[in-house]
């Protein structure tokens, strides 16, 4: 007897990235609402794109001295933003 409910395993890896892109989009927003929370508008204004992947958080920036002032602050923002996060999500800030 042929199950009715059954699906392949194409599909299920569908939903499975569909629901992952979408749950990955909103985090990508949440981080960025902290990002600005903490760093400020100044440093928000200077940053072109932040986004996460595999729990590294690329951050680049228009302004090379705050590239060079942010590079020295790695670990703090790193810190700041896992504990705003609620759990160690960042393992590592990237500065470009």
């Amino acid at each position: 007897m042929e199950r009715q409910d059954a699906q392949s395993i194409g599909e299920i890896l569908n939903q499975y990235f569909k629901i992952n892109q979408i749950q990955n989009h909103a985090f990508g927003e949440k981080i960025a609402s902290i990002w600005q929370e903490s760093l400020g508008n100044d440093i928000t204004l200077a940053t072109s794109r932040i986004f996460l992947q595999g729990g590294y958080l690329f951050v680049e920036l228009s302004s090379p001295s705050l590239k060079t002032e942010l590079m020295m602050q790695r670990t703090f923002i790193k810190n700041t933003l896992n504990k705003k996060l609620g759990n160690e999500i960042i393992k590592e800030v990237v500065i470009r």
